[in-house]
């Protein structure tokens, strides 16, 4: 439920006296396993399943351990576990000769766990740490009966209130942990090896450099090629070690391997200022694959910010970091980066798997004072469930964290924290290597499963140095929250909203919080409460008259507002006539974007997710573009998404097109004719769907250039060919006889397989060739466009 006030008085305390004293490849994994129902008891015969997620290390126990998951969230929790089952236990750990594998821990300190065993170990690692005797109390079943074990830990202080700042502990794990690290080495050059080499550098000890200078010397000595898989990832986290160790060393000698990666990154980005896995299609100016990864292009994006700071200067630099801060920028105060090029994230709460962390350290080095702001503020709302989710793993979601949160200052680090440290602690291992841990129910044989992450951790414990740019060295650009401010943004990424009161509700309409205003609406919504506000529609506060809004149950006075200056607002605007009566709110909706030429491409995404979410049928989509009574708007607002620079709005939009009146499609006809064949570049990954709607729509009426858009999508060989070409074959061959002139366009695209790794399309053009060839030859000529 939402924190306690007596925790708030605690926390107010804390942060007040802080502020008197003192005036932080995993990219693809096998699916995660399902997740167990009930609670499981080991000391009664309960069984680990065969398909478990994840053990975790268990801190400076020594062991590993498992607990039991359960779906809350978006990647599961361990908030029903009351048990940890021993899965392995260092020989070399504190616990070496007094646990076992296969034994179980059910308690503490005499107690057997009452709440969420994980996280109520690790508070209780932490209190022993910093207790007199650094002993810690296990309650352990040894298969016949509980016994009560104590292990002796290493000594530590308590985390000071404004950690890692001003924090002896934090100090200790720093200097351990870095001479840990030095003496294994940093590794060969990989994201793991720069990651680690940057927390070195931000240790600032002259006794690492030697190690540092070795990574730096082999990452210019064997650089990656162009054609690399997942080239933006590595030439990211190359480019920024490189830029950070010159920036301290001023060894010139890196200086043309900045430039090299740098300049390809440039050449690499995609036509709306993004990257994907690698670099695009020079040829075409599209992103290859599925489109835009915005985990990746965060970092090349402060990576070519941290290039132009060493002084290079080249064709296409400057408008590169443009580009990409534009794209980056329009999220802001609206939700989370999204995986791609889609509309601002809410599902996993205030940061998507670390992308608005990176963004608070990509616009703190420009120097964007609102952008930083509102990133640093999400990634301090985000701990706990949320910050331990992300797509294929929470890798990233970790690794950015910290540094966006030290932005605040030690008053934020330390309220983040409180709630966090636990965190910290258990995945601190006896040798600093600091495993991998993984959301909840993630597989134990992910990619990321055997990374050591000491890299990403000690740059936590650093940040208070700052010593590296993207730790804030030289950066003006820092937000000054209040204690209230910090206090409310705490808060906000712990609301149970079931549990809240309605007064607290209401004021969560015109929370700071896009989250909080989301959850509260739909709260007070479920509740079917009457929902008042404060402010007005003409309030000077865009928050105040999302407020107003989201009370109001007034349609017109609702539609005035999406011609409101502020995006936040005609967003909100929108959803609430959507909620109140859908079909009246495209039409209102339509009407804006026929009347506005240039309308923010958020908010037509919005669009597509308010009336046209993702999983929608054609037909569904057909019958509310059917009930709009001005016929000449809903086809200029068809063929403006249609035109949408996102091919997922384009996409269920176009499934919809083909329900329409045949004398409607005529005029939509050109835009679809091209969409098929010119997609557009946002959300590539989802064009499939829209040129095959496009194509059907001209195929549904007969039409010759349906006909030779068939053949163009079923000889297409590039990605998601698997979707697009059964699809398109079936489209070709409706029209018999009509498709014999093409047989030598589908021999020709025969020619280009090889008959065993393409097997399933080779034996699909041969058969399709085969019934063409045994057809007789189609009478009369077909329709084209200009016929209609």
């Amino acid at each position: 439920m939402v924190i306690s006030h007596t925790l708030i008085m605690i926390l107010k305390f804390s942060l007040l006296t802080a502020l008197l004293i003192s005036a932080s490849s995993p990219l693809f994994a096998a699916p995660d396993p399902p997740l167990v129902k009930g609670v499981l008891d080991f000391t009664k015969g309960g069984q680990m399943p065969e398909d478990a997620s994840h053990d975790w290390n268990l801190g400076a126990i020594g062991a590993r351990g498992w607990c039991q998951v359960s779906k809350h969230g978006a990647e599961g929790t361990t908030v029903n576990s009351r048990q940890m089952l021993i899965t392995q236990v260092d020989v070399r750990g504190a616990a070496a000769k007094l646990l076992k594998k296969g034994d179980v821990i059910v308690g503490v300190f005499k107690e057997d766990f009452t709440s969420d065993a994980r996280v109520s170990l690790a508070k209780a690692i932490t209190a022993a740490e910093a207790s007199k005797d650094g002993v810690l109390s296990l309650r352990v079943y040894d298969g016949e009966k509980t016994k009560d074990v104590a292990v002796t830990l290493k000594k530590f202080p308590a985390y000071a209130n404004s950690a890692p700042f001003n924090c002896e502990k934090s100090e200790m794990i720093l200097k351990e942990g870095c001479d840990a690290l030095a003496k294994r080495g940093v590794g060969r050059p990989s994201i793991a090896a720069h990651i680690n080499g940057l927390a070195l550098l931000a240790a600032g000890e002259k006794s690492y450099m030697d190690e540092v200078k070795k990574l730096a010397q082999a990452t210019v000595r064997k650089p990656y090629g162009p054609e690399i898989s997942l080239a933006c990832w590595h030439y990211s986290f190359a480019n920024i070690f490189l830029a950070e160790y010159y920036l301290i060393t001023g060894d010139r000698s890196v200086l043309p391997e900045i430039r090299r990666m740098s300049t390809l990154l440039v050449k690499g980005q995609g036509p709306m200022g993004t990257w994907g896995h690698t670099f695009a299609e020079y040829d075409k100016d599209r992103l290859r694959g599925y489109g835009a990864v915005n985990a990746a292009g965060l970092p090349v994006s402060i990576s070519l910010v941290l290039a132009r700071e060493c002084g290079l200067k080249f064709k296409g630099l400057d408008e590169a970091i443009e580009e990409s801060s534009t794209f980056f920028r329009r999220h802001v105060g609206i939700g989370a980066i999204p995986y791609g090029d889609g509309p601002p994230n809410l599902q996993f709460g205030h940061d998507d798997n670390g992308k608005n962390s990176a963004a608070a350290i990509l616009f703190s080095l420009l120097g964007d004072e609102k952008s930083t702001r509102y990133y640093a503020r999400t990634a301090l709302a985000c701990y706990g469930r949320d910050r331990e989710q992300g797509h294929t793993g929470n890798f990233w979601n970790m690794l950015w964290a910290m540094p966006a949160v030290s932005l605040g200052g030690p008053q934020a680090t330390g309220a983040w924290m409180e709630q966090f440290s636990w965190y910290y602690d258990l995945a601190r291992d006896a040798d600093y290597s600091f495993r991998y841990q993984g959301y909840p129910s993630q597989r134990g044989n992910g990619s990321t499963a055997k990374w050591k992450c000491a890299g990403a951790y000690l740059l936590h414990y650093a940040a208070p140095k700052k010593n590296l740019r993207i730790l804030g060295k030289g950066v003006t650009c820092q937000p000054k929250f209040t204690v209230e401010e910090i206090m409310d943004t705490i808060e906000s990424g712990n609301v149970n909203y079931r549990y809240v009161s309605k007064s607290f509700l209401e004021e969560g309409l015109s929370s700071w919080s896009p989250v909080v205003r989301k959850y509260s609406n739909v709260e007070l919504r479920r509740r079917k409460a009457k929902m008042k506000s404060q402010a007005r529609m003409t309030a000077k506060n865009p928050l105040d008259r999302i407020s107003a809004i989201n009370a109001s149950e007034r349609f017109k006075d609702c539609a005035k507002m999406l011609s409101d200056p502020d995006l936040r607002v005609r967003i909100a605007a929108m959803k609430k006539m959507a909620s109140m009566d859908k079909p009246r709110a495209v039409g209102e909706v339509f009407e804006r974007l026929a009347k506005v030429p240039n309308v923010d491409p958020v908010f037509t995404q919005e669009v597509g997710d308010t009336f046209f979410p993702l999983g929608v049928q054609g037909r569904k989509v057909g019958q509310l573009l059917n009930a709009q009574k001005d016929r000449k708007t809903m086809i200029k607002g068809v063929m403006r998404l249609l035109d949408d620079e996102d091919a997922l709005v384009s996409s269920r939009v176009a499934m919809g097109v083909g329900f329409l009146p045949k004398k409607e499609l005529y005029p939509l006809l050109p835009v679809l004719h091209d969409r098929t064949l010119n997609p557009p570049p946002g959300n590539v990954m989802f064009a499939n769907k829209l040129r095959t709607s496009s194509a059907e729509v001209l195929v549904g009426l007969e039409l010759e250039e349906g006909l030779e858009l068939a053949v163009a999508l079923v000889t297409d060989l590039s990605w998601g060919k698997g979707n697009r070409i059964p699809q398109a074959a079936k489209l070709t061959m409706k029209y018999g006889g009509h498709a014999k002139p093409y047989i030598k366009d589908i021999k020709k695209a025969l020619a280009t397989l090889n008959p065993k790794g393409d097997a399933r399309w080779h034996a699909l053009y041969k058969d399709m060739i085969k019934e063409l060839e045994g057809m007789d030859d189609a009478k009369g000529k077909l329709k084209r466009m200009k016929d209609l």
